[in-house]
């Protein structure tokens, strides 16, 4: 088993619409890359768009993939991605902050196109892998994957839906990814092909964890049981499991998962987050310096565990050449 750890890297307020787009969390990403680099560990940073236009995150990550010290790919807010469009939920910076799986064949692939290009130039280098934001993955998504030679996408959320998650207007939400397998799978289209690493996302707890048709079943109906309800209050309130450092994140969760991950065989396990949740009073998740120093804590026990269990680190676009052969 191998740890790969990526990092959506996007601006402070992508959330907020109507304001400017400003990225002042980009200058509190060194110190991470110096822990990463401590234990021998290559992230794997996503950018958006408006990362790639900002001078400072230009310099730093030009550096860091020169130097062989990090993987650059694409994360793609279909809100904050040129090109535009005129109409409510297409337009920069839109309130409605539509998942990449609603949009059309052209539009995600002019976006897509005009991302892959705006990396290249920030840091030149193109980039071969890709998280859609929101998780918005779909065949279309894919196939302009593919043919833009991207070798690897991480958009993937085993067990979960987010199709109770507002996009366009009057749409059916995000994907829903509760069927999907946490194992690495290889989209094929008549273009070439696609690796898939899921976010390791898994079931912790006896039976879901014994059983993923189960725990599929539990993860789709629970909204709708109140059996069901009342199990995730008793007993599997923090099911699945997402390989995540958040603030609810314990040390005992994290070991719990690893291990899991270990007994099934996983080849690899691959964490997220995001960029704002270095800067503090950026990210609800880390509110102040303190959540921030918090946040470090735990990602050091969580480096000191995967290397004494001889773990070794890869970047997405590493892993899928790994895959691949």
């Amino acid at each position: 088993m191998e740890f790969i750890i990526t990092l959506d890297t996007e601006g402070d307020n992508q959330w907020d619409h109507g304001r400017e787009l400003t990225v002042e969390n980009i200058k509190y990403v060194d110190r991470f890359q110096i822990l990463c680099e401590k234990f021998g560990i290559k992230p794997t940073y996503l950018v958006t768009s408006e990362v790639c236009e900002d001078s400072y995150s230009q310099k730093l990550f030009s550096e860091y993939v020169a130097e062989n010290r990090a993987e650059v790919g694409a994360h793609l807010h279909s809100w904050t991605t040129p090109p535009f469009l005129p109409e409510v939920g297409y337009r920069q910076n839109d309130e409605h902050h539509i998942f990449a799986s609603e949009l059309s064949y052209d539009l995600v692939s002019r976006k897509i196109k005009h991302l892959t290009q705006q990396i290249f130039r920030a840091v030149g280098r193109v980039p071969t892998s890709f998280r859609s934001g929101r998780y918005g993955l779909n065949e279309t998504v894919v196939r302009v994957l593919i043919e833009n030679d991207y070798l690897v996408d991480s958009s993937v959320t085993p067990f979960v839906s987010w199709t109770r998650q507002s996009g366009l207007p009057e749409g059916k939400g995000g994907p829903d990814f509760i069927d999907s397998s946490p194992f690495p799978e290889r989209y094929e289209s008549e273009s070439g092909a696609l690796i898939e690493i899921p976010i390791t996302i898994l079931p912790t707890i006896w039976p879901l964890n014994r059983d993923h048709n189960i725990a599929r079943y539990y993860f789709r109906n629970v909204n709708d049981s109140y059996f069901l309800r009342v199990l995730r209050k008793l007993f599997y309130s923090s099911q699945p499991v997402w390989l995540r450092p958040t603030p609810d994140m314990t040390s005992e969760l994290l070991e719990n998962l690893v291990s899991e991950a270990r007994r099934i065989n996983l080849p690899y396990i691959t964490m997220m987050f995001h960029s704002s949740e270095l800067m503090p009073g950026c990210s609800k998740y880390r509110p102040d310096d303190q959540s921030i120093e918090d946040l470090y804590s735990m990602l050091t026990k969580f480096f000191f565990t995967i290397k004494s269990l001889g773990i070794r680190s890869l970047t997405l676009s590493d892993a899928a050449k790994e895959w691949k052969s």
